[in-house]
């Protein structure tokens, strides 16, 4: 019984004396992080998706795929025969003008000013809009265009085009780099 006495005596004891030696917790203000003050864009379709985070989410800094193409380029089209054999380079001046987040149009790639449209994505790879099965009717209504144009990110100097027209005179195939102007 003594011992079950002083553990009653004891244990009130050091709790009292702990409690006594404690002091409230109060938080000390520490240095602001700069990163949490930039603005970052915050959506997914953008190119620039969630670069700065974190920070404050504020759309008007994205930047999106087919805004990256909009702007005027020099191209030298290089055609190809359906056996890889070069028939002719062509200069040729570009256009190409936004139509939404991931839709363009191009201009001049036909004598008749026909725009051409692509759909692009945010790793800035662009195929041609398809209308019919084989392609987007093109420059003479026999012709149909398919393929990509792409530009590197990080690189808004150049793009760099593979495209297939199909005709009634056969295959060809146009390649090359266009440089922004």
């Amino acid at each position: 019984m003594h011992l079950l006495s002083r553990f009653y005596f004891v244990v009130p004891l050091l709790c009292c004396l702990s409690l006594a030696a404690c002091q409230k917790y109060s938080d000390t203000p520490g240095k602001s992080d700069p990163r949490l003050n930039g603005h970052y864009c915050n959506d997914p379709d953008a190119v620039n998706f969630n670069k700065g985070f974190p920070g404050i989410a504020d759309n008007s800094v994205c930047i999106y795929p087919a805004d990256v193409f909009a702007g005027n380029y020099s191209f030298v089209d290089s055609v190809y025969d359906g056996s890889q054999k070069l028939i002719k380079e062509q200069p040729l001046n570009l256009s190409f003008s936004a139509l939404d987040h991931t839709h363009f149009t191009m201009s001049g790639f036909c004598a008749a000013g026909m725009p051409i449209n692509f759909t692009t994505n945010r790793t800035l790879l662009a195929s041609a809009d398809s209308v019919v099965s084989s392609g987007q009717l093109l420059c003479r209504p026999t012709d149909t265009l398919s393929g990509t144009i792409f530009q590197a990110l990080g690189d808004s100097t150049r793009i760099r085009f593979s495209l297939v027209v199909l005709s009634d005179t056969g295959v060809s195939y146009h390649q090359g780099t266009a440089f922004r102007q």
